[in-house]
C-alpha cells in the first residue's frame, strides 16, 4: 500500500508540474499578442478628422508591418467608418511604399489597417491621406523600424511549444510506468 501511496503522490506532483509547464507556456504564448492596432505611433487632429496611427509589429521592425488608423470625428470622437485612406511611407534615399487602407485588413472593424513591407530599418515618415465626402485631410508622422528579427527568433514561441509537450507526455508515461512497477512489487510482496 505504501508504494502505491508513493507513486500515486508522484503522479498528482506531475500532473500538477505539467500543469503549471503548460500554464506558463500557454502565459508566454500570448504574452506577444497585441491589441488590433498595435502601438500608438503618433495621434494628430486635422480638420474634421482625429487620426491615431498604429503599427505592429511591437516595436515596429523593417519587413511585414500593420499600419493602423483609427478615424474619428474631431468635435466628438465619433468613429468614422466611411473614409478612404491612403498611406504613403517615406525614408530619404528609399523607395517610397503605398497603400490603401481598408476595414478589411484590419482584425478591428473600427480601424483602417494596410500591410507593408519596409525594407530598411530607421526613422521613416507616414502620410495618410484621408478623404471623407467633401472633407480631407493629411496628417503625418514618424515611425522608428528596428533592424529586423532573425527569423528562428521571431517564431521561438512556435518552436518552443512542441517539445513542452513532448516533455510532459514523456514525463507523464514514466510515472505511469513507476506507478505500475510500484503495484507489481507490490502484489509480489504480498
Amino acid at each position: 500500500m505504501r508504494e502505491y501511496a508513493k507513486g500515486f503522490t508522484a503522479n498528482v506532483k506531475a500532473n500538477a508540474i505539467g500543469i503549471v509547464l503548460l500554464s506558463g507556456a500557454c502565459v508566454l504564448w500570448t504574452k506577444g499578442a497585441l491589441a488590433d492596432g498595435g502601438t500608438v505611433q503618433f495621434t494628430q487632429t486635422t480638420g474634421p478628422f482625429a487620426v491615431t496611427v498604429f503599427a505592429t509589429p511591437s516595436p515596429p521592425r523593417a519587413g511585414p508591418v500593420d499600419i493602423s488608423l483609427m478615424i474619428q470625428q474631431s468635435n466628438n470622437q465619433k468613429p468614422l467608418l466611411d473614409c478612404d485612406v491612403e498611406i504613403e511611407l517615406s525614408k530619404e534615399g528609399e523607395s517610397s511604399i503605398r497603400s490603401k487602407a481598408t476595414h478589411e485588413a484590419a482584425q478591428n472593424k473600427l480601424f483602417y489597417a494596410a500591410q507593408v513591407r519596409v525594407p530598411e530599418p530607421g526613422v521613416w515618415e507616414v502620410e495618410a491621406a484621408i478623404r471623407r465626402g467633401e472633407d480631407s485631410a493629411k496628417v503625418s508622422g514618424p515611425i522608428m523600424l528596428a533592424a529586423s528579427s532573425p527569423v528562428l527568433l521571431s517564431y521561438w514561441r512556435s518552436v518552443a511549444i512542441p517539445p513542452v509537450f513532448i516533455s510532459l507526455f514523456a514525463l507523464n508515461q514514466w510515472l505511469k510506468r513507476r506507478r505500475t512497477e510500484g503495484q507489481k512489487r507490490e502484489h509480489r510482496s504480498h
